[in-house]
């Protein structure tokens, strides 16, 4: 039997999509003469949903944006959603809380919705978004289950046809020296992909005990540990390797198989924090994925995210941080600058994007399929690895199950 490749011609056409919108990541702050409809002449008004650490990082540069504007603030606890409001001069009427809140910020009007809080909620949230009108920016994953993320490719599917632009924020995509080496991708340079390593690692975070309510545990990222709230920690914080992986191999996996465990000291809540994992792609392509989450300090000593790619007298890097992204074959090289600061850099370059298309009128929401596709990706090896089966991409769709958490105390 012959074996199927990754050829050139793949490649230029898989990656095509994917990088226009990347390329035209140099985004500018247009004129507001130049926004189509109604916010022709104004800012855009925006309502933050969830404001903890990186939440409140986004408010603040939506805050500092000239053709942005916080218009309300929505958190679950009332005194952090009315400690924003008085930060950005909001009255207390635009200060928004409990589970409801976000529908409260679209009742009151707004154009457009952030949303950076719980995963779990995301689908609901940005369903009623799109419902109400607005413009939609969210964080990823996307959702912790199937049904979510089928949720979120049908609203951003309806906001294009709504002339809305549904837009997800993830950074790696953005790194100026892999855009470069995209763009070599479509020349040829990196041909007959074999094998990729992707691998995600972090100090993980508090594994709380819940003893009345979930909500004990929605600050700090402690949320991250529940496989309910928040994914598997694949899902949660491996998507960055992961989707970064796909979008250079240009396809999704077809099946996976591999080991998901808690290694944690004594775990509490559901999520699993160590993954070894294999998915094999549709033209003969192999990715190993590991990841592990859980307080073992190699932070101070090794890089915690990246992608290698092994090709035909060929090679790529890629790093979330820290050290160089570099691409080679036998008659030629490329090595990017050393790029630090991609957290933020990637959040405010993400905002200047969302806010480009929507003046421009750019309703495309190109960044949504590959989101959808990575966070589905990632449920695939979760499910591959505790079940420790081959679990292939059709089963996984085929999987309705709803993931649930007990509301006992939740307050709307």
């Amino acid at each position: 039997m012959q074996e199927s490749k990754c050829t050139r011609r793949t490649f230029m056409n898989r990656t095509t999509a994917i990088s226009a919108g990347i390329a035209a990541g140099a985004a500018t702050i247009v004129a507001p003469q130049r926004v189509r409809g109604s916010q022709a002449n104004s800012r855009v008004r925006v309502a933050c949903v969830g404001l903890g650490g990186r939440g409140s990082m986004i408010a603040n540069m939506i805050h500092q944006h000239p053709g942005l504007e916080v218009a309300a603030v929505v958190d679950y606890f009332p005194e952090v959603a009315a400690a924003a409001a008085e930060r950005f001069g909001l009255t207390k009427d635009r200060a928004f809380s409990g589970l409801k809140g976000y529908q409260r910020a679209l009742d009151a009007g707004v154009d457009a919705m952030v949303l950076k809080t719980i995963p779990y909620f995301f689908p609901e949230q940005a369903n009623a978004a799109v419902d109400a009108g607005c413009h939609v920016y969210m964080a990823k994953p996307v959702a912790v289950d199937v049904p979510g993320c089928l949720t979120i490719r049908k609203q951003a599917e309806k906001a294009t046809n709504n002339e809305k632009v549904f837009h997800v924020d993830f950074q790696w995509r953005y790194l100026p020296p892999l855009v470069e080496c995209m763009k070599h991708i479509r020349e040829g340079k990196l041909d007959n992909i074999r094998f990729v390593r992707a691998f995600y690692n972090d100090e993980g975070r508090q594994d709380v005990a819940v003893k009345k309510c979930v909500s004990e545990i929605f600050q700090g990222l402690r949320w991250a540990m529940s496989r309910e709230l928040g994914g598997d920690r694949i899902v949660s914080g491996g998507i960055h390797a992961v989707d970064t992986a796909m979008m250079i191999l240009g396809a999704h996996p077809t099946q996976a198989c591999g080991v998901a465990q808690r290694s944690r000291k004594n775990p509490i809540n559901s999520g699993c924090d160590t993954f070894s994992l294999t998915y094999t792609f549709p033209e003969g392509a192999v990715m190993n994925y590991s990841g592990d989450q859980f307080r073992n300090y190699h932070h101070e000593i090794d890089t915690f995210a990246g992608v290698k790619v092994y090709a035909d007298h060929s090679y790529l890097q890629t790093f979330y941080q820290d050290e160089v992204t570099q691409m080679r074959n036998a008659d030629w090289r490329y090595e990017g600058e050393k790029f630090d600061g991609l957290y933020s850099w990637g959040a405010r370059h993400n905002i200047d994007l969302f806010h480009k298309a929507i003046v421009e009128g750019d309703y495309a929401n190109s960044t949504v399929p590959g989101a959808v596709d990575s966070n589905l990706a990632c449920l695939l090896g979760a499910e591959a690895g505790r079940s420790r089966t081959i679990v292939t991409w059709k089963e996984m769709l085929a999987n309705t199950d709803r993931v649930e958490i007990d509301p006992t105390g939740l307050v709307d």
